[in-house]
C-alpha cells in the first residue's frame, strides 16, 4: 500500500507541475482598454482655466533685489571703496588739535565739554550768556584761531575742569550733546 500511495502522489505532482509549465508557456491574454467618449454637452464650457502663480517668485526675487539695492544706495558710504589711496591717507592724517590756554589756570591736564557749534559769532555769544545765567563756567572760540582747523565756525564749551568725570556731571543736567576734550 505504501508504493501504491507514493505512486499516485507522484502521479498528481506530476500533473501539477504539467498544469504550471503549461501555464507559464501560454501568453496572458491582453486586457482590451475601452474608451468612452464624454458627450460635449456635460462639459461646462465657461469655467475658467486654473492659472499659474509661477511668476509671483520671480516678482518677489525682483522686488527682493530692488530692494536691497535701494538700501545700499542709501546707507552704504561708497567714497571709501572708490577712494585713491592719497585720499584716504589724508583723512587718516588730520587729528584735530586744541591750543587753548586759560590764564589763572593750572598748567595740569584741563577738560572742557563743547556744548554748540555755530557759523555765526552772535549766536556763540548768545548761547555762553545763556548759560552764564544758569550759572555754568563758559565761553566760545574761533575754530581756525585756537586749533589746526580750518573750518570757520564758533564752539561753545563749558569749563575748564581738572577731571573727565567732574565736566561730564556739571555738563549732563543740559541735556544735550557734547563732547569732553582733555587739553
Amino acid at each position: 500500500m505504501n508504493d501504491r500511495a507514493n505512486d499516485e502522489k507522484l502521479r498528481i505532482l506530476q500533473e501539477r507541475l504539467a498544469q504550471i509549465k503549461q501555464k507559464d508557456e501560454t501568453p496572458a491574454p491582453q486586457e482590451a482598454v475601452v474608451e468612452i467618449e464624454t458627450p460635449k454637452e456635460s462639459i461646462p464650457q465657461n469655467e475658467p482655466t486654473p492659472r499659474s502663480f509661477g511668476w509671483v517668485k520671480y516678482v518677489v526675487i525682483i522686488g527682493a533685489l530692488g530692494y536691497g539695492s535701494f538700501y545700499a544706495f542709501n546707507n552704504i558710504d561708497f567714497s571709501n571703496i572708490f577712494a585713491s589711496d592719497e585720499a584716504i591717507e589724508k583723512t587718516k592724517e588730520f587729528v584735530l588739535e586744541y591750543n587753548l590756554n586759560f590764564p589763572g589756570e593750572d598748567e595740569e591736564v584741563k577738560n572742557i565739554a563743547i556744548t554748540a557749534s555755530f557759523e555765526d559769532e552772535s549766536s556763540a555769544k548768545a548761547m555762553v550768556n545763556d548759560l552764564k545765567e544758569k550759572g555754568y563756567k563758559c565761553d566760545y572760540f574761533f575754530l581756525p584761531e585756537q586749533s589746526n582747523s580750518s573750518e570757520e565756525i564758533y564752539k561753545v564749551f563749558i569749563g575748564p575742569y581738572e577731571t573727565e568725570g567732574e565736566a561730564n556731571q556739571e555738563v549732563k543736567p543740559l541735556k544735550t550733546e557734547f563732547e569732553i576734550i582733555n587739553l
